[in-house]
């Protein structure tokens, strides 16, 4: 092969290394100005923090922030997982969207969930069913309404909601952790931001910044193994193959210049759940990325809060 060709190969491959640096850089610093104006709204809340199961030797915590003002009414909760791709992030870690409906008579519960370091697919789903049980055996005690939870989260987060939303009766993912396993751990709703749905539906030659193949893959390090040697483990995680017609509403959304999760993760989500007679609601905005903090704001915000409304005070 001619040297000039080699030379060729060498240039392509290093333009395409410095435009995925800059690509990165470009995403990590706006999910972090997202996550900034989620722990800037949260400043003037002390949570309580409350162990829901212990798991992998440790205890798992939830941290309740309720709204400022009491209320003499079991309040409706948004059940919020964090992103940060099952490897990194911590339940600290809420979009301001979220922090925001306490203001609209909404409790905000975060929870934390074992990270792929410390455990495999499907611990994470049975310690968020766990957390589900717990606030539904303490509503009582928390002035919490155990029949109005609805589960949120971004990215990693948001697949963890759309799980809990699609395998109430799946015995292979409820688990036995926690002490109210005579509890239902059914959701009332679910709010997905741009969420992982389907891993083996994202293409290999998916011209992102992650590759879902890899070993080196967040998603391996979530199943344990590739998704091309294991997929059935990549289907007992993915919230699509689980669809079915009792999953309560859900509302989706995504930016279709995303360039970890592809915005057809969440179409596919959305026509499935329609397929099974289910209202479903997806807002894809063009131009946005992953993390997008605009997210937060204008008409992404009040189609998100109009959401919750709907499905939690029926408003």
């Amino acid at each position: 092969m001619p040297h000039g060709y080699h030379v060729l190969l060498h240039f392509f491959s290093f333009m395409t290394s410095i435009r995925n640096f800059f690509r990165n850089l470009k995403v990590i610093g706006i999910m972090v100005y997202s996550a900034i104006l989620g722990r800037a709204y949260l400043s003037k809340f002390t949570p309580e923090a409350l162990c829901y199961c212990h798991s992998e030797g440790e205890e798992r915590l939830l941290d309740i922030y309720r709204p400022v003002s009491p209320s003499a009414e079991p309040l409706p909760v948004i059940v919020w997982f964090h992103g940060g791709a099952w490897k990194m992030g911590n339940r600290k870690a809420i979009e301001r969207i979220a922090a925001e409906q306490l203001a609209r008579g909404f409790a905000l519960v975060s929870v934390s969930y074992s990270l792929s370091d410390v455990a495999q697919w499907p611990v994470q789903c049975h310690e968020a069913k766990a957390a589900i049980r717990y606030l539904r055996a303490n509503a009582d005690t928390l002035g919490l309404n155990s029949d109005m939870l609805i589960a949120a989260g971004m990215s990693a987060g948001g697949h963890m909601a759309c799980m809990l939303g699609v395998s109430a009766e799946h015995e292979q993912l409820n688990g036995q952790l926690g002490e109210h396993l005579d509890q239902s751990n059914q959701v009332q709703g679910v709010l997905a931001l741009y969420p992982p749905t389907d891993f083996l539906a994202v293409l290999k030659d998916f011209d992102g910044l992650l590759d879902y193949y890899a070993e080196d893959s967040p998603v391996t390090a979530l199943l344990g193994e590739s998704i091309a040697t294991a997929p059935q483990k990549s289907d007992l995680a993915s919230p699509l193959k689980l669809v079915q017609s009792s999953c309560p509403p859900t509302f989706l959304l995504h930016g279709d210049a995303d360039p970890i999760v592809p915005v057809e993760q969440s179409v596919m989500m959305h026509e499935a759940l329609l397929s099974a007679g289910v209202d479903s609601q997806l807002m894809c905005i063009a131009g946005y990325t992953h993390g997008d903090y605009r997210f937060n704001r204008d008409e992404p915000a009040a189609r998100m809060s109009a959401f919750l409304k709907k499905t939690a005070l029926n408003q």
